[in-house]
């Protein structure tokens, strides 16, 4: 081998290692990205004949003979007007007092994930939809206006009319992490959620701070959320910003640790502290968490139980009998409420099991006889922002009919039965049953059509539940879902929303979503 060629190849075997480094600082240097979402359309058919929400007023009765004749003289009105309109040959503008409602929707969910190394992470979600056929999507400028309230989930569908903007950000915030450290910083726009979203389940901007013990078997978190900034306004004109401060902050912290390998626990508290007056409310509250989970071969558990506290300001307005505002007053109210969360499973077999919940909290839902929010005395509990879904129609958000969610079940206690079947591999059928009912009866005091003066008495029975689901895996990322509900309601619903028609709610959708 001659001097050249050893020298050649010397040289070419001192490159091949440096290149190598180089590639690979060259790729470390790069920004990996990845993505995943859904796109999902759905039928929906809905029918009532009860009401979801009080029509009359809640404030108390100076003068029943007069809100009576006044009721009494604007229906009649109500129907002189569309006699006459039947008269013109126009179409009727009075409909009965029943529903049946069929329709169709479709939304897209985005999430996007990049990073350049792995101490720094950005994340962007983005939601389109949900968008129903042929809805309406507003312009920008035109005669029908503009209302910011419809762009985004909701606008567009309408032949000619599909919106321009119609994509809502759920998610922007940076991920700093230190793995070795077991530290991760998150600081944007982001979910958050408490132990089964029971106080917390809702995004905002703001800060979250996870630390991990692994040698101690726990995780410490705790973090700030801004859930309103009204800073920036500028009510009497004069270009200076006069409203400083007028903010409402969520502040939070939370330990979960795991000694046992079937017991898992979690201690947490949520802190409100809002300045803010221009819902004529502040507060100061706070609610206090434990939470158990308890996992064994047949069966699993949990027990949970809320303790919350503080103190409410409520602006009210003082009346004469003419309901004339004379003044206006501030109230402080002492808040002391809780509630228990229980959940049972029982595995028969791994296509078999048995689940039994109760949810409930202290208090009295609806109004007092004063016309004030029940739940600002009496043990009432206060909601934050919860989010969570009991059964199909009592307590939900998902969609359809609901007539309580987590941020109205004040008050509230349901209990239920459910059982997942699954059969033949990819089908899995759920059955349930479920009860609500009432802490403490809603004030009948109050009401003006299902009142005592009419022959009806007050109770803490809200009404029942039949929920039926299937699912069905046509692959690992295409399913098939149906869904539906039967709700017969009771006097303690009637009373709430002081309303003596009808007794059914019911509820059937089915769903293509497919996921990536």
């Amino acid at each position: 081998m001659s001097l050249r060629n050893f020298l050649f190849r010397y040289i070419i075997f001192l490159l091949i290692p440096s290149g190598f480094l180089f590639a690979q600082e060259e790729e470390s240097q790069r920004t990996f990205m990845n993505f995943n979402g859904s796109f999902r359309v759905r039928a929906t058919n809905v029918g009532r004949d009860v009401l979801l929400e009080r029509k009359t007023p809640v404030t108390p009765i100076n003068n029943l003979e007069k809100e009576t004749a006044e009721r009494q003289q604007t229906e009649q009105q109500l129907i002189q007007s569309d006699l006459e309109r039947r008269q013109q040959g126009l179409p009727s503008q009075i409909t009965p007092r029943k529903e049946d409602v069929s329709y169709y929707d479709s939304r897209f969910l985005y999430n996007m994930s990049f990073s350049a190394n792995k101490y720094v992470e950005g994340v962007w979600g983005m939601q389109v939809g949900d968008i129903p056929f042929g809805g309406k999507g507003l312009r920008a400028t035109g005669p029908d206006g503009f209302d910011p309230g419809l762009v985004g989930p909701g606008s567009g569908g309408e032949r000619g009319r599909t919106a321009a903007v119609n994509v809502q950000t759920n998610f922007l915030y940076l991920n700093f992490r230190i793995p070795e450290s077991g530290l991760f910083i998150k600081v944007g726009q982001q979910l958050f959620s408490s132990a089964q979203g029971r106080v917390l389940f809702s995004t905002g901007t703001g800060v979250s701070i996870l630390k991990n013990f692994q040698f101690l078997r726990l995780s410490l978190e705790g973090g700030i959320l801004r859930a309103r900034d009204q800073s920036f306004l500028d009510v009497d004109k004069n270009g200076f910003a006069d409203k400083n401060y007028q903010s409402s902050n969520i502040y939070y912290n939370r330990l979960k640790f795991e000694y046992f390998r079937n017991i898992r626990n979690e201690v947490y508290a949520y802190f409100l502290d809002d300045n803010d007056k221009s819902d004529n409310e502040t507060a100061r509250l706070a609610w206090y968490g434990l939470h158990n989970e308890f996992n064994f071969q047949k069966f699993s558990f949990i027990v949970h139980g809320i303790l919350n506290t503080g103190t409410v300001k409520k602006l009210r307005a003082v009346t004469d009998t003419n309901d004339v505002t004379i003044y206006n007053t501030t109230q402080r109210h002492s808040i002391k409420g809780g509630m228990y969360d229980f959940q049972f499973t029982y595995r028969w077999s791994e296509s078999l099991n048995f689940n039994l919940i109760a949810l409930g909290t202290t208090g009295r839902p609806g109004y007092d006889e004063k016309g004030h929010e029940a739940n600002l005395k009496g043990n009432g509990y206060r909601t934050l922002a919860p989010g969570f879904s009991i059964s199909n129609i009592a307590t939900d958000f998902t969609g359809g009919y609901a007539l309580f969610n987590g941020s109205s079940f004040s008050g509230l206690n349901e209990y239920g039965f459910y059982s997942n079947i699954i059969a033949f591999d990819p089908y899995q059928f759920t059955l349930g049953y479920y009860q609500l009912w009432a802490t403490k009866s809603p004030e009948i005091r109050i009401n003006r059509e299902f009142s005592e003066l009419n022959g009806y008495r007050t109770s803490t029975y809200m009404g029942m539940e039949y929920n039926f689901n299937v699912r069905y895996n046509v692959t690992s990322d295409f399913q098939i879902i149906f869904r539906s509900g039967y709700f017969v309601a009771g006097d303690a619903l009637f009373v709430l929303l002081d309303s003596k028609y009808g007794r059914v709610l019911r509820e059937a959708f089915i769903v293509f979503e497919h996921r990536f």
